[in-house]
C-alpha cells in the first residue's frame, strides 16, 4: 500500500525525457519512445562544438584549452535537461540510477578504450554543506552504476572541494566560472601513476572538470579522462 501511494505521489519518470512513465513502462526506466531511439551523441560528432571528428568524444580543437587528456558526453544537455533537474532538485533519485545505467552503456558502447586506461573512477565533489542540503551527490550515483557494470573501482572520497563556491550556473562569463573554481579542489587519496576517469553530470565551459584535473595532476595522476552525462554545447 505504501509503495502504491508513493508511486501515485511521485510517479516514475523516463530517465531521458523526464516524462511520467505509462503503467506498462514502469518495470524499466525509459519510455517506449526513448527506448526505441536512445539519443546518444553520435560517435563522429564533438559534444562541445558539434563539428565532425574522427573519434568519439571532444575534437582536438576543443580539447586544447584543458588539462585533461580526453572528454566525452553521452547526451546533448537539452535532451536530458528535465530529467537532470528532477533528479537533482526534486528528489528523483530513481531517475539518477537510470541515468547512471545509460551513462555506463554509453561508455561500454563508444569508449571501451577508456576501460583499460582507467584505474580509478572519481566523481566531481560537492562541498559537504551543499551535499548535506541536497541529501546526495548526483555523480556518486552515476559512478556506482558505472562501477557495477564495468568492474572499475569507484572511490567516492578521491577528490575534495576545499571551499564552498558559488553555483557555476549563477555566473555570467567563462572567466567568472574559472575564477570561482580556481584551486577549489584537492586530491584526497594517492593517485600517483593512476589513470583517472572523472565523472560529472553537465559539461558547460569545462571549468569544473579542468580544475579537478589540475588537482589530480598535481597529486601525480598519470592521465585524467572526463566522462559527462551531457554537454551544453550542442
Amino acid at each position: 500500500m505504501k509503495e502504491k501511494l508513493m508511486e501515485w505521489i511521485f510517479p516514475p519518470r523516463c530517465a531521458v525525457c523526464g516524462e511520467v512513465l505509462a503503467l506498462g513502462e514502469r518495470k524499466g526506466f525509459l519510455c517506449h519512445k526513448c527506448e526505441e531511439n536512445i539519443p546518444f551523441i553520435p560517435k563522429n560528432i564533438c559534444p562541445h562544438c558539434g563539428g565532425e571528428t574522427d573519434r568519439a568524444g571532444f575534437c582536438d580543437f576543443c580539447l586544447k584549452p584543458f588539462a585533461f587528456e580526453t572528454a566525452c558526453a553521452a547526451f546533448p544537455y537539452e535532451k536530458v535537461r528535465q530529467a537532470i533537474h528532477l533528479f537533482k532538485y526534486e528528489g528523483g533519485k530513481q531517475l539518477g540510477e537510470g541515468l547512471g545505467e545509460l551513462l555506463a552503456d554509453y561508455l561500454l558502447q563508444y569508449h571501451e578504450d577508456l576501460l583499460v586506461k582507467t584505474d580509478i573512477i572519481l566523481s566531481v565533489p560537492l562541498h559537504p554543506k551543499k551535499e548535506k542540503r541536497r541529501g546526495f551527490n548526483q555523480t556518486h550515483i552515476f559512478c556506482q552504476k558505472i562501477s557495477e557494470k564495468t568492474g572499475l573501482v569507484f572511490r567516492k572520497d578521491g577528490l575534495r572541494r576545499k571551499r564552498d563556491t558559488a553555483a557555476q550556473s549563477t555566473l555570467r562569463t567563462p572567466e567568472e566560472r574559472r575564477q570561482n573554481l580556481k584551486d577549489a579542489f584537492e586530491a584526497a587519496l594517492d593517485v600517483s601513476g593512476k589513470g583517472i576517469l572523472l565523472v560529472d553530470d553537465i559539461f558547460t565551459t569545462g571549468s569544473t572538470c579542468n580544475e579537478c584535473a589540475k588537482a589530480l595532476y598535481r597529486a601525480g595522476a598519470k592521465e585524467v579522462h572526463i566522462l559527462c552525462l551531457s554537454a551544453a554545447g550542442l
